[in-house]
């Protein structure tokens, strides 16, 4: 009687040893699914375009922004390198809408440079991609305040004649889009992303923003949902 008692224990510890494994299993098997499943989820920004400078077909399927630094010489390096190809093979075709957020991060006259590109996207929309490029193309040192008040109003009156660069100014002295600008700053620190050139598209943060690869790989994963 012994022996058989200490038996149906033995199959009693057994049975629920196995039970345990097998529970343990899987609920082990269900987190695994379950976090495997947010890994492959690719996390999208809500990005707020609305009055914001854009290039291209404003109704294109896919929509790129920029948050940028007109100090910063990481994304003038993006301006000289990515943007011509990126206008060719996708903006010009109308497959792509840029957009441009301007963001302060190197310093003071950051402000300045993105007021100033308010001023000018206020009174011609359009006029705005000539001031993107010709500070671009004039960058000064980070290092250094160079896009003082003076620089910029006579960097408008020689490359984008088709706006007042006295009343640029005058924008400036009052202060007109200061608040603008800080806010347009709050929608880029609400991306928790801490530097610049920060490129989105479609509201997908893009890790290299300087391959042109992983840029096309986006738009063109993009293109094919549409």
């Amino acid at each position: 009687m012994a022996n058989q008692k200490k038996s149906r224990d033995m199959q009693g510890f057994v049975v629920g040893t196995i039970l345990v494994l097998v529970l343990a299993l899987g609920i082990y098997g269900v987190v695994s699914q379950f976090t495997s499943q947010n890994d492959t989820t690719e996390k999208i920004y809500s990005i707020d375009y609305k009055g914001q400078p854009f290039l291209g077909k404003e109704n294109a399927p896919v929509k790129i922004m920029e948050f940028g630094d007109f100090k910063c010489p990481v994304c003038k390096q993006f301006h000289d390198t990515i943007m011509p190809q990126l206008k060719k093979d996708y903006i010009d075709t109308g497959k792509v809408s840029f957009y441009f957020t301007n963001t302060q991060v190197i310093g003071p006259d950051s402000l300045t440079a993105g007021e100033v590109g308010e001023a000018v996207f206020k009174q011609n929309p359009q006029a705005f991609w000539k001031y993107y490029d010709a500070v671009y193309k004039n960058q000064g040192n980070e290092n250094v305040q160079w896009a003082t008040p003076t620089f910029l109003v006579n960097l408008i009156k020689k490359n984008v004649p088709e706006v007042d660069a006295n009343k640029v100014e005058q924008d400036l002295q009052k202060k007109t889009y200061e608040k603008q600008t800080l806010a347009d700053n709050d929608k880029f620190n609400a991306t928790g992303i801490g530097g610049v050139p920060t490129i989105m598209v479609n509201g997908k943060y893009i890790e290299n923003g300087l391959s042109y690869a992983d840029i096309k790989a986006a738009i063109e994963k993009e293109l094919k949902t549409k």
